[in-house]
Formats: structure tokens, sequence, C-alpha cells
């Protein structure tokens, strides 16, 4: 309990004492003291910590002053005046904020480490988001070895995913992928894969240079959509 109140914001002394008052209806600051083992200073540093924090409280009887633990509900106490404050900072910042006169709606990724930060936004995307990707070619697989599978199986469990690939993509990993795959005809051949999520439309090409180019549009990404629904009819799935 002592490590978990830590977690909760208290310092390891200041989670002794509490508890160990919590076990004690009403117990004077030296007796205290003997019972948790720490200095009688120190113990009267702690309580008055967790006083503030509105986690003890204290009576006076026969000139002796006498303390108690508060319920645990108090430890939400610092946690509400903070949400209660941000919020009222947030407008403040906004105000701030320079709002861009146009919004950004084409994005390019360069290179291998444009090809991850490409995929770690992917996996960012909400739970249940829908993603089509026509045209993979499982290159993804060499050129980032050991970060791929690892990010894409990850995205998998999040995500539903449906995948047209090229057939020369049976000879990679993507295989062994627990996602719905199906495969164009061997002759259909294409560098270029196309992934089609909420209102974007992505265009990649994997050599050891990636190129990755996003473009934010619902009337693209609706068009490319209706074209990929009329692919997957019209592909075999995968064995």
């Amino acid at each position: 309990m002592e490590q978990e109140l830590k977690q909760a914001g208290l310092t390891g002394n200041e989670a002794k004492v509490y508890l160990d008052l919590l076990k004690t209806v009403q117990i004077s600051g030296s007796d205290l003291s003997k019972k948790t083992g720490l200095d009688r200073s120190v113990t009267y540093n702690v309580l008055d910590n967790l006083i503030e924090k509105g986690l003890v409280s204290y009576v006076i009887k026969t000139g002796k002053k006498l303390f108690s633990a508060a319920g645990p509900n108090n430890l939400l106490t610092p946690l509400k005046e903070k949400e209660d404050f941000i919020k009222t900072l947030i407008p403040k910042l906004n105000n701030i904020q320079k709002i861009p006169e146009l919004k950004r709606n084409v994005e390019v990724y360069e290179g291998k480490e444009g090809l991850k930060s490409f995929t770690l936004d992917i996996l960012r995307l909400d739970d249940d988001s829908e993603i089509d990707i026509f045209n993979s070619t499982g290159r993804i697989f060499t050129v980032l070895e050991f970060f791929a599978p690892r990010m894409i199986k990850a995205s998998l469990k999040k995500t539903n995913v449906r995948i047209i690939a090229i057939h020369e993509a049976k000879n990679t990993r993507m295989k062994k992928l627990k996602a719905k795959i199906r495969y164009l005809p061997k002759e259909y051949t294409n560098n270029a894969t196309t992934l089609i999520y909420g209102n974007k439309v992505a265009f990649q090409v994997i050599t050891e240079k990636p190129l990755i180019i996003v473009i934010e549009s619902k009337t693209i990404a609706d068009g490319y959509k209706k074209n990929f629904e009329f692919m997957w009819r019209h592909c075999k799935p995968s064995n």
C-alpha cells in the first residue's frame, strides 16, 4: 500500500504515517513517532504536510494535540483542484495560440525515418478505425525489418484493416498477418501503395529511400474508397 500511495502523490514517509493513522482512532505525535520509527521532528513535519493535503486532522484534548486520518477520498482533492484550474487556463492558452490561416492538408514523409513516423501516426488512430490498403507490396518488412512487424501487429489489434496486395507480397511476412488480405492477379505489379483511412489518402512508395504523400480530403478519400470496394469484390481471398 505504501508504494501505491506514493504513486498517488505521497512521499514515502507521508504514505507510512498516513497508513498508520488509518489504523488508529487518535494518537499523539510522539506516540506516532514511536509507532512509525520515524524521528519525532520528521513525524511532525510529515503531519503538517498531510494536514495541508487534507489527509490528516487533529483535536486538542487536555492540552495535547491528537491526530487522526481523514477519509481516503481526500486524495482526490488536489487532482480536482488542478483539473478546475487547468479548465480555466485552457481558454486563455487557446487565445494566445496562433491559428494558421490555411489548414495544412498535404504532408510528405521521406526516408526510412519518415516511413517510421508515418507508421506511428497510423498507430495513433482511434480504436476501431478503418484502414483500407490497396496494392500493398509487403516491402516495409524488408526496409524496416525489425520495426515494421511490431508496429503493424499493434495496429491490427486496434483497427479494422483490409489489404489488397500484389501477388509477390505472398513471399513476404505479410502472409503471417492476422488481417483480411486479398491478392491481385499475378501479372498486376505496381510499386505504389495506397492507404485510405478517415478523410485521408496516403500514397506510399517503398524503396531504399521511401516516399509517402498524405492528402487530407473527404472528396478524394470517398472516391478512393469506392475504387477499393470495387477491387475488394473482384480480388481473391488469401489462402
